[in-house]
C-alpha cells in the first residue's frame, strides 16, 4: 500500500514526538513511523539499569512554568504546559519506564499521528520525493523526511578479541552473573560507571579502562560527561578497594582457558604494556548514528568521525535535498558543548526546526517581537529573557535571542540556533544584537574553589554574553556579571546593559540603510 505525506518523521522517541507536537499544532500534513509498539521505544532497553540521569527538579519555588522548564530535563514543550513529567516520577533521577509512560500520554494527549509497530528497511531518494518501504511491503513516500532515530547502533571498537567481550546493549544485568569475577568494563562514559555501579558490590575486582582520562560534568558543565550520580566507584579506586580506573589502549583480548587475557597500553606509565587476566569483559562505549537503510540515492553524509549525520544550523543533511534531522543526533552541532544530545536541549531543537520549516516551506516567517530602539526598553526585554528563558539556560552558548535594529524600532526574534541567527540577522539587518547564556572560558583546576572576580569579563558560571554586530562583524561584547541565582536585575546588571545598549544605538547604521531584506511580520 501507498502511503502519501508533506513530511514523515522517521522515529518515535521524544525528539520526532515533541516535532510531531509542533507539526500537529500547525496543521501539517505529516506521520511518525516507530518502529517499537509504542513511543519511545528505546527506552524500554536503555538505560539498561532503568535509571535515567536527566534530572526531574519538580520544586523551585516558583510556580512560573518557562523558568520551572530550567530544572525540568524530561518534559516535551507544549503550549499549555499540561502534561509535565514531574507528575509521572517523584524522584529527583527518575526511572525509564515512567519516560516511557510519559510519551505515550503525551502523544494521546495531543492526537499525534504515530504509526507503531513500523519498521522501515529501506529508504530511497526519487524525484518525487522520499520512498521508505516497511517490512510489510507498504511504501511511505513524503517530500521532506525527517530523521529522528537517535544514535541506534552500539559502537564496537576495532579491538583483536572483541567477540570475546558482552556489549552493554545487550550484557546481562543479573548481578549474580558476576558474583566474584575480575570483570574489565571497556569505556570510561556514564552507561560504562552505570554499569560498574550496578556489580560493585557482587564483583572481586573492577576495572574502567580507554584511552582518554575521566571528564567530570561539575566540572566540565557538559552534562554528557560522567554524572554524580554514577562516579560511587571513584570511592573505592582511591581508597584501595580492589577497583581501579585505567588510561590505557586496549591492544587486543584473547581467550586462555578460563580466562580472558586483555593487553593494555598505559597512557602514563612511560609506554609500559601489561597483561591482566579477566574472567567477564564488558564494553561500553557508545552508540552511534545507523546508516544502514538508507541506500545510495538517500544516504546522508556522516560527520568525520562517523557518529552523526553531517548537518547545518538550520539542522538539513549538507547533502541531501529536503532531509532534516531532530532530537540526539543534532548533538553534532554542540557536542561536548550544549545539550543537543538530551531531551532538555533538543526540545527546542525540534521547535527550531519546526520554525525553520515553516519559514522554508509555508512562507510563515520566524515569531518576532517589536521592541522600541530605546536602552531602556531593550534593557527590561533582554533581562527579562536571560531570567525566565528556558532554552537559553538549557542550551548555553548554542541557543540566541536575536534583536534586529530596523529603521524605526528593534525586531526581536527568540530562541534560534546560534548560526542560524548569525546567518539570519547577516541577511536582514545591517546591525543587531545576539543575546545568550554561556560558561566563561577559563581554565579552572578545582570548580570548587574559584577566585570570584568582580570584572563581569571573567565571569566563569553561567551569565548572560551580548554582542552587537554591524556589518556582519563582531564590534562590541558585553558580559554580565555572574549572580549566585541567576538574577540579572540588580543594579550593578542592568546599569552596565543599559550603557552598553546605549553604545550600540549610537553605533548603528544609518537609519536609511539599516534592513537588508523585507521587515518581517509579527507572528
Amino acid at each position: 500500500m501507498r502511503y502519501d505525506h508533506e513530511y514523515i518523521i522517521l522515529g518515535g522517541g521524544p525528539g520526532g514526538v515533541q516535532l510531531g507536537y509542533f507539526f500537529e499544532r500547525a496543521g501539517r500534513d505529516y506521520v511518525i513511523l516507530e518502529r517499537g509498539a509504542r513511543a519511545g521505544a528505546f527506552f524500554e532497553t536503555f538505560p539498561r539499569h532503568r535509571q535515567l540521569i536527566s534530572i526531574n527538579k519538580r520544586h523551585t519555588g516558583s510556580d512560573d512554568p518557562e523558568f520551572n522548564l530550567r530544572h525540568d530535563w524530561n518534559s516535551l514543550l507544549s503550549e499549555e504546559n499540561a502534561l509535565l513529567f514531574r507528575d509521572y516520577d517523584e524522584r529527583y533521577f527518575p526511572r525509564a519506564d515512567n519516560l516511557i509512560r510519559y510519551l505515550n500520554d503525551f502523544v494521546s494527549v495531543n492526537g499525534l499521528a504515530v504509526a507503531t509497530g513500523t519498521s522501515i528497511e529501506r529508504i530511497e531518494r526519487r524525484d518525487d520525493g522520499y520512498h521508505l518501504h516497511d517490512a510489510g511491503g507498504n511504501d511511505y513516500r513524503c517530500r521532506c523526511l525527517i530523521v529522528a532515530t537517535g544514535l541506534s547502533r552500539p559502537y564496537i571498537p576495532a579491538i583483536p578479541g572483541i567477540e570475546l567481550a558482552d556489549c552493554y546493549a545487550d550484557a546481562a544485568i543479573d548481578r549474580s552473573q558476576f558474583a566474584n569475577k575480575r570483570v574489565l568494563i571497556i569505556g570510561k562514559g556514564n552507561s560504562a560507571f552505570e554499569t560498574a555501579d550496578d556489580l560493585v558490590g557482587e564483583a572481586a575486582l573492577i576495572h574502567l579502562a580507554s584511552p582518554e582520562s575521566i571528564e567530570m560534568a561539575w566540572k566540565t558543565h557538559y552534562v554528557g560527561h560522567l554524572r554524580a550520580i554514577n562516579n560511587s566507584i571513584l570511592d573505592t579506586y582511591h581508597l584501595k578497594s580492589q577497583n581501579a580506573i585505567l588510561d590505557a589502549t586496549i591492544l587486543g583480548i584473547r581467550r586462555d582457558g578460563d580466562a580472558l587475557v586483555v593487553k593494555l597500553h598505559y597512557a602514563h606509565a612511560e609506554d609500559e604494556e601489561e597483561e591482566i587476566e579477566y574472567d567477564r569483559v564488558v564494553h561500553c562505549t557508545g552508540f552511534r548514528f545507523d546508516p544502514e537503510p538508507f541506500d545510495a540515492s538517500a544516504l546522508p553524509a556522516l560527520t568525520p568521525c562517523g557518529k552523526y549525520p553531517s548537518i547545518g544550523w538550520d539542522y538539513a543533511s549538507t547533502n541531501q535535498p529536503d532531509m532534516h534531522f531532530v532530537g540526539t543526533i543534532t548533538h553534532s552541532l554542540d557536542y561536548r558543548k550544549a545539550t543537543s544530545g538530551f531531551i532538555h536541549g533538543f526540545r527546542y531543537n525540534s521547535r527550531a526546526l519546526a520554525r525553520v520549516l515553516a519559514a522554508k516551506r509555508h512562507c510563515e516567517p520566524w515569531p518576532m517581537a517589536r521592541r522600541a530602539a530605546e536602552a531602556a526598553a531593550l534593557t527590561q526585554a533582554i533581562i527579562e529573557r536571560v531570567n525566565r528563558s528556558s532554552a537559553l539556560w538549557q542550551q548555553p552558548g548554542y541557543m540566541a535571542d536575536v534583536f534586529g535594529f530596523d529603521s524605526d524600532h528593534v525586531a526581536h526574534y527568540s530562541e534560534m540556533p546560534m548560526g542560524y541567527a548569525r546567518a539570519f540577522g547577516d541577511e536582514r539587518f545591517c546591525a543587531y544584537l545576539v543575546a545568550s547564556l554561556e560558561y566563561g572560558q577559563a581554565v579552572v583546576a578545582d570548580p570548587f574553589r574559584i577566585e570570584r572576580s568582580f570584572d563581569a569579563d571573567a565571569s566563569v558560571f553561567l551569565h548572560p554574553v551580548i554582542r552587537f554586530y554591524r556589518e556582519g562583524e563582531c564590534v562590541d561584547t558585553c558580559h554580565l556579571l555572574e549572580d549566585l541565582e541567576a538574577n540579572w536585575s540588580k543594579p550593578v546588571h542592568r546599569d552596565a546593559l543599559s550603557d552598553f545598549l546605549e553604545n550600540a544605538l549610537a553605533r548603528r547604521a544609518p537609519r536609511e540603510a539599516l534592513l537588508r531584506g523585507e521587515p518581517s511580520t509579527v507572528a
